[in-house]
């Protein structure tokens, strides 16, 4: 740690050589003194609400890199129009810290779109997103590229959970020459196959147990295709029939083209095989991706962990202290930005 950068006003300091910097100028600093100093940079950018998932890239980039800097802003042009948007910054420090990151930076509206803001990465007229037409997945990537492009990065990672951001991102990163290599990360699920998502706190043991079903019947998908079914309407329609949903909706089931993201007829590698349910009024998307024949045979390199004793927000909090510093405590307070 420089002692510039911990001297920053607005700074936090949380241990040696880990720290809050809760301005844009204050993670300038820091950036500009690790480049001098040549050590290589591993960032991951969220929007806040960091839950084990995040946790796995931040462990990815720390042991990968000299310096693991993650990025808490939920973004203003992504989440808007939307529902409330919920998190908790001091709760997000704390979990980045513990999974190893060096420094957090947080930002605010009045940084990140001053007024006159008017650039964004426009990649044509893909989906907005893998798993439906929700969300607004261009003002997703355009928030990732900027931020590559402010803390430089030797590596930038990515969960496979969200396999339309992750593949656009690496494509951005590429047309714009960035110097700064894309690493995908697997999915963290737990054991009944749910991708672990800040989300699930809403649902009650219950509904996690029949969200379950999602996974199984994409997997199911995943291996007809392996055994040499490939017209996608047939193995939708297989796939549909195995999810017995009595409180979630189903919105949709697709294979899709891992270069387009359109929507195939025949299956070809490589492809994605999207799923979305929909309860509470919330949507919960799931993604394999299948990139190569191995894949394809053998499924993808998931990362499993025990389902919570109990479930909720308590429970959560106590997950993620149990699993990265069960001495911790956890914080109750919630954020919420409508948008």
């Amino acid at each position: 740690m420089s002692d510039g950068a911990a001297g920053l006003p607005g700074n936090q300091q949380d241990g040696v050589g880990s720290m809050h910097l809760a301005s844009l100028s204050a993670g300038k600093t820091f950036v500009m003194d690790v480049a001098r100093r040549g050590q290589t940079i591993g960032t991951v950018h969220t929007l806040g609400a960091l839950h084990l998932g995040h946790a796995e890239l931040i462990r990815r980039a720390a042991a990968e890199n000299d310096v693991a800097i993650v990025t808490v802003y939920p973004n203003k042009s992504q989440l808007s129009p939307g529902p409330e948007y919920e998190f908790n910054l001091e709760d997000d420090i704390a979990l980045a810290l513990r999974a190893g990151a060096s420094a957090v930076i947080s930002t605010t509206d009045a940084e990140m779109f001053p007024p006159g803001y008017r650039t964004f990465v426009s990649q044509g007229d893909y989906p907005l997103r893998a798993s439906g037409p929700h969300g607004l997945l261009k003002e997703g990537i355009t928030g990732c590229i900027r931020w590559i492009c402010f803390a430089r990065p030797n590596r930038s990672y990515f969960g496979l959970k969200d396999i339309g951001q992750a593949l656009l991102v690496k494509q951005a990163v590429a047309d714009l020459l960035l110097d700064c290599e894309i690493r995908f990360v697997p999915t963290v699920r737990y054991k009944n196959g749910v991708p672990i998502s800040s989300r699930l706190r809403h649902f009650n043991p219950s509904e996690l147990n029949e969200l379950s079903s999602l996974f199984m019947a994409l997997d199911h998908l995943r291996k007809e295709a392996a055994r040499g079914v490939s017209c996608a309407k047939e193995l939708i329609a297989e796939a549909k029939s195995l999810m017995k949903f009595r409180q979630f909706e189903l919105e949709s089931v697709r294979t899709l083209s891992a270069h387009s993201f359109e929507d195939q007829e025949q299956v070809e590698l490589p492809f994605i095989i999207s799923g979305v349910a929909v309860g509470r009024g919330l949507r919960v998307p799931d993604n394999i991706y299948v990139p190569d024949q191995d894949t394809l045979l053998d499924g993808p390199a998931d990362i499993w962990i025990d389902l919570p004793e109990r479930w909720g927000l308590t429970s959560m909090h106590s997950e993620l202290e149990r699993e990265l510093s069960p001495s911790s405590q956890p914080k109750q307070a919630i954020c919420r930005v409508q948008r």
